[in-house]
């Protein structure tokens, strides 16, 4: 059975995508930093199917004693554990002037923990003979296109992302690693709901859908969908590829702003 290592797996698109891999025949393994509950409840429900690891890939020390990392040969790694602007208020100590923490841990989270977790098992994804496929989860906002008043940081991180999915692709062009980016949209979930959702009426809500691509929000098991098809076998001729999720959002950055609509 081929295993699979999913990076913030108890919630939003990491939980459907858990959910569909097992469906698919996979061996699941995620990562959670504090919904061990949450993570509990899968392994009971998927026995032998899906395993959990408590790991925070915003701390160098954790990542460098996590030896799950390196005791499976991963068939296929997705990096999907980050914060959002709303999430990571909970993350970080609040009260500095510059909101340095929150930068901080943006960066830290976000762009550093994917690349340390990469630095971890690459090795072992070296050592094979057969496939790996590895994906990157960037967004719209910093991996394709900018928007006035996005926090900063937020955007600084996913870009970061989506360069070193360009980057690990170029140095793995002639192995059997493939490696792919996607940078969805709006995606209607726990985070995007604690930064974006949480505080609207529903008449702003209303609004606030009818401004979007399409006219709504991106369901978390479309991103999940196509998670799984970037581990097929067919999927090396997109090595290297970073897929603009968006429902059109990142070919027409503006349409939210000429709505009126800005972000935090």
């Amino acid at each position: 059975m081929k295993k699979v290592l999913v990076t913030g797996g108890t919630q939003g698109v990491g939980l459907e995508t858990v959910k569909l891999l097992v469906e698919q025949g996979y061996e699941v393994h995620i990562t959670y930093r504090r919904s061990a509950e949450k993570a509990e409840e899968l392994m009971k429900k998927y026995p032998g199917k899906v395993f959990a690891y408590k790991l925070d890939q915003g701390k160098l020390q954790e990542i460098e004693q996590a030896d799950f990392l390196t005791e499976h040969e991963w068939y296929g790694v997705i990096f999907n554990a980050a914060l959002g602007s709303g999430t990571v208020k909970e993350y970080a100590e609040q009260g500095d002037p510059l909101k340095a923490a929150n930068d901080i841990a943006m960066m830290t989270v976000n762009a550093l923990g994917p690349l340390w977790i990469y630095k971890k098992i690459l090795p072992v994804l070296e050592a094979k003979t057969e496939k790996s496929k590895l994906v990157f989860i960037s967004s719209v906002g910093g991996g394709i296109a900018c928007f006035p008043k996005f926090t900063l940081s937020d955007g600084m991180s996913k870009c970061a992302v989506a360069y070193l999915a360009k980057q690990v692709a170029a140095e793995n062009t002639h192995t059997p690693i493939d490696v792919f980016c996607i940078s969805p949209g709006a995606i209607e979930t726990p985070m995007f709901y604690s930064s974006t959702l949480k505080n609207m009426s529903p008449e702003e809500r209303e609004a606030f859908d009818a401004a979007q691509a399409k006219k709504r929000l991106i369901r978390p098991e479309e991103i999940a969908f196509w998670l799984g098809e970037l581990l097929r076998d067919e999927s090396t001729i997109m090595h290297g590829c970073n897929i603009d999720a968006t429902m059109g959002l990142g070919v027409r950055p503006g349409i939210q702003t000429e709505a009126g609509l800005e972000h935090n």
